[in-house]
């Protein structure tokens, strides 16, 4: 039986493959209770909130209207108490509103510079406080004692095209954003540019594998390395979808549309999500009008996780208080039960598995080899270690899929009712085995979380769980 369930953990560890879609049914979403019959926009983290903009008429300043008479949209911040619970929002920065439009932002890691979007072109705008024929780009500013300052317009501007939607990388060397001029692939495509000696560099556009002839619009890149984006072109239909994709040996991969609860028939874009991706937030017009939801990851997180031990089924035997005989004619033996005989006082032995074994110390005969007399006799069980137990090779290469199982957990004591996976990259799953595809080379910690549940509630009973490293090289060119 020991043997016959090693096999199946053990087999197809490492598979090849160009990519891995991904189900996002580990995650709940609700409607956030700041929501208003306005247009509520692209979520940004700051602090323990959320940044974002809103088309809601203020009582701080009188703002322009788009053609349709529709008010233009300002930043607003949202406190976060505890985990869905929120305070009344409020207008972001007295000092970075205008009469104009200030639209989606990005945030460097320590909150203290802001990249956003503003209305550039103000002079076609004005005639009965509407925006006639305008076009935006993005702007930074610096948090100085408590006020943003110095204002500066992105040296890549133009009034003849747009620019906008910027999203910065954690470290702060790469600016994502959106860009509808000429020479693109169609519609608003997705650049970057890197900073290079304190100053943006030319953009270069994502190419085709991301962006298609109608827009793709608000880029995030999370930590983990994967981009997300919203975008009209990759599927048919006139939805915008959420997909993800990442830039591994020198290429975009062919972006993947997320699953439900994230994409549906109505527009869904505009996700952020934090570094361990149990958490996130996004727009949908689900609910009628463009709303923020709220997405929590379902699977359970665990806290203190012991470092996974190798099982060793190697052991010492010995008797106390024996001494060498004093006899040419006899010896001792040591009979392990599995059908290793080893003629010494004191023997080390290897078991191939956990069972429950006979051991025998005896005195033998050495000219006839029958035994003399039987001078000890033990049961000795050999055991797995009590703990969860994750089978996965110890090196991969980045862009190949393998399997990770759970199937040699051993806890007799534990019903187990879910396997629960943080797979180091920010991707999680559940099942007892479970398919993964590390896109980048790295040393990543891996972890393995069981759990029973109450019967009627559901509700988690017990829970415990192991990590162990794994190492993922590059692929051999």
């Amino acid at each position: 039986m020991f043997s016959s369930k090693l096999t199946v953990c053990l087999a197809g560890l490492i598979l090849l493959s160009a990519g891995v879609v991904y189900t996002q049914n580990y995650y709940g979403v609700q409607r956030l209770p700041f929501n208003t019959q306005s247009k509520e926009l692209a979520p940004a983290f700051y602090g323990t909130g959320i940044v974002y903009c809103s088309d809601k008429k203020n009582n701080v300043i009188m703002s322009y209207t788009d053609l349709e008479n529709n008010p233009l949209t300002n930043l607003y911040l949202v406190e976060q108490r505890k985990p869905g619970k929120f305070d009344n929002p409020r207008l972001f920065s007295k000092e970075l509103t205008t009469l104009l439009f200030e639209g989606p932002a990005t945030f460097s890691r320590d909150g203290k510079t802001i990249y956003f979007t503003r209305t550039i072109n103000t002079s076609l705008s004005i005639r009965n406080r509407q925006l006639e024929d305008t076009t935006f780009g993005i702007f930074s500013a610096n948090l100085v004692n408590g006020q943003w300052i110095n204002i500066t317009p992105f040296r890549f501007n133009r009034p003849e095209y747009n620019t906008g939607y910027p999203w910065l990388s954690d470290d702060g060397s790469k600016l994502y954003f959106c860009c509808d001029k000429p020479g693109g692939t169609g519609g608003f495509d997705i650049y970057v540019s890197t900073l290079e000696n304190g100053l943006w560099g030319k953009p270069e556009n994502l190419g085709e594998s991301v962006n298609t002839p109608r827009n793709e619009v608000f880029p995030f890149l999370h930590q983990s390395g994967r981009l997300y984006f919203a975008s009209r072109g990759h599927k048919p239909g006139e939805d915008l979808d959420i997909f993800h994709t990442a830039f591994v040996d020198s290429a975009w991969l062919r972006p993947v549309p997320l699953g439900e609860p994230f994409n549906t028939d109505n527009d869904d874009y505009g996700l952020i999500l934090n570094a361990v991706m149990d958490t996130g937030y996004f727009v949908t017009d689900r609910a009628g009008t463009p709303d923020i939801f709220m997405a929590a990851s379902t699977i359970p997180t665990f806290a203190s996780c012991n470092k996974q031990e190798e099982n060793d089924y190697c052991f010492v035997f010995y008797e106390p208080n024996n001494n060498e005989l004093d006899t040419t004619a006899f010896a001792y033996e040591w009979d392990l039960g599995d059908g290793t005989l080893i003629r010494a006082l004191e023997a080390e032995h290897c078991f191939a598995k956990p069972d429950t074994y006979m051991v025998q110390l005896n005195v033998i005969d050495k000219l006839t080899k029958e035994v003399y007399f039987s001078q000890a006799s033990h049961t000795f069980i050999v055991e797995q270690i009590r703990q969860p137990y994750i089978v996965a090779p110890d090196t991969v290469v980045a862009g190949h899929e393998f399997t990770l199982s759970g199937c040699e957990t051993h806890l007799p004591d534990f019903t187990i009712d879910g396997y629960y996976w943080d797979l180091g990259d920010g991707q999680r799953a559940t099942g007892i085995e479970i398919n993964h595809n590390f896109l980048f080379p790295g040393t990543y910690q891996l972890q393995l979380g069981v759990a029973n549940r109450v019967a009627d509630t559901g509700e988690l009973l017990l829970k415990e769980c192991v990590n162990r490293r794994i190492v993922v090289v590059n692929p051999v060119k």
